[in-house]
């Protein structure tokens, strides 16, 4: 990994992880990896800061295992986390004799989290690319392969195929797969000429075919106790790793290229097409469980999701009215900061708003507020739906932001408004239609 150029997405996807102490490894299971940085037995929280810190650096500079053991090492064994000792299982209450850190456990822990972080970037890059529309599954240098990755090496499938959901690598402790972004032309000559490969027993590079086609996947149930949780899970998968690194929280880079690809001046037929994907339950669901987490203090406050789109009607009257070209740039973001339950904010939405705000997004009447001091930094979309006979839902959106590092339309502010002040407000507000 060390000769790797590391994207600068795999740094901030781990720097972005909060600490989360577990007994277990199977206390943060799947894609709550894509938030949480957990090492079993960790439960200080210094002793998992110093192993995030090292990991950290060792992205960042390349640093290769045995640097990294040769400064982690030390650390952990002052503060007592190494070998074996009795810890008491939070869980069952059992005391068991638990392996703290050793040389093997260290060197999992960077492979791991640095081929997590990788592919994390390689996945980002490769899905904000148009010139690259496949993905191909490669082995990695080891001198053992598990017997079903040594099946999907070689396979190129389009890279939002849901195949990827399941075997995008790395798919256990120790492997060392991964992905490369093709384009079309290459995808034909692969097919055409095979793909280049190293034969250690011939002492040179050789081609070899790929394959395009779906494989046939087979799954065992795995049941995690302490979750509660029973999966099917793919052969060849290790439990815990039935999930897309990369594909992890983004949904809403998901849907800005589901946007994009429909069009920014989309005709009648598109927009329905949006308002069904956004009106369906699945993605109702999703959004209610992102606002679950965010009053519930899971989320921070920088996590965001998709709340809505901009049609066709807003972006045509923006640019053309008020100076204001959003391009491709159409998804509406919500910040996870606008939920009550993070902080006593006057202008977030309480738990059960989340229906209510979605309904407002796609059947809302929308308005352009211009601020009264001229600043136009604070003209703002309003968007207004009725709740009741007596009260408003209004969301202020601003239609260009940009909030970590991405650029979009972001709500401002949320909230109930009385009949009264709507009326006062249409007044001073344009109508877009």
């Amino acid at each position: 990994m060390a000769d790797r150029l590391i994207p600068r997405q795999a740094l901030e996807y781990i720097r972005n992880k909060k600490l989360r102490p577990a007994f277990s490894y199977k206390d943060v299971w799947n894609e709550e990896h894509a938030t949480a940085f957990t090492v079993a037995k960790a439960m200080q929280l210094d002793v998992l800061s110093d192993i995030k810190g090292a990991v950290e650096k060792a992205i960042e500079n390349g640093t290769t295992f045995e640097q990294f053991k040769k400064e982690l090492k030390p650390t952990l064994m002052q503060k007592g986390w190494w070998g074996k000792k009795k810890m008491t299982d939070p869980l069952t209450g059992e005391t068991i004799a638990a392996q703290l850190g050793s040389d093997r456990r260290l060197k999992t822990i960077y492979s791991t989290n640095l081929r997590s972080a990788y592919q994390k970037g390689q996945y980002d890059r490769t899905m904000e690319s148009d010139l690259h529309p496949y993905l191909m599954y490669r082995i990695g240098p080891s001198l053992r392969h598990r017997e079903q990755h040594v099946r999907w090496n070689n396979l190129i499938r389009p890279k939002d195929d849901p195949i990827w959901n399941y075997i995008f690598p790395p798919n256990g402790y120790g492997c060392k797969c991964y992905t490369v972004a093709v384009t079309e032309a290459r995808k034909q000559r692969y097919e055409c000429d095979g793909v280049p490969a190293y034969d250690p027993g011939a002492r040179k590079t050789v081609r070899v075919p790929v394959h395009t086609e779906a494989p046939k996947m087979t799954y065992k149930v795995y049941e995690n106790v302490r979750k509660g949780i029973i999966e099917r899970i793919p052969a060849g998968i290790t439990p815990g790793f039935n999930w897309n690194q990369g594909k992890s929280d983004r949904v809403f880079s998901l849907m800005q290229a589901l946007a994009k690809k429909l069009g920014a001046d989309s005709d009648i037929a598109n927009f329905d097409f949006l308002k069904t994907v956004y009106d369906n339950q699945i993605f109702r669901t999703s959004f209610q469980s992102f606002v679950d987490k965010s009053f519930s203090g899971q989320h921070k406050g920088t996590e965001i999701t998709p709340a809505g789109f901009l049609n066709a009607a807003v972006v045509r009257w923006l640019k053309n009215n008020a100076g204001i070209d959003v391009g491709t740039n159409t998804v509406i973001g919500l910040e996870s900061r606008l939920i009550k339950g993070i902080k006593a904010t006057r202008h977030g939405i309480q738990k059960n708003d989340a229906e209510i705000l979605l309904d407002t997004m796609l059947n809302g009447k929308v308005y352009w507020s211009r601020d009264g001091n001229g600043n136009k930094a604070k003209d703002s979309l309003v968007y207004l739906f009725p709740v009741n006979e007596n009260e408003w839902f209004q969301i202020a959106v601003r239609p260009e932001a940009k909030v970590n590092g991405i650029s979009a339309p972001f709500i401002r502010s949320v909230g109930y408004k009385p009949n009264s002040t709507i009326e006062n407000m249409m007044n001073q507000l344009t109508e877009i239609k």
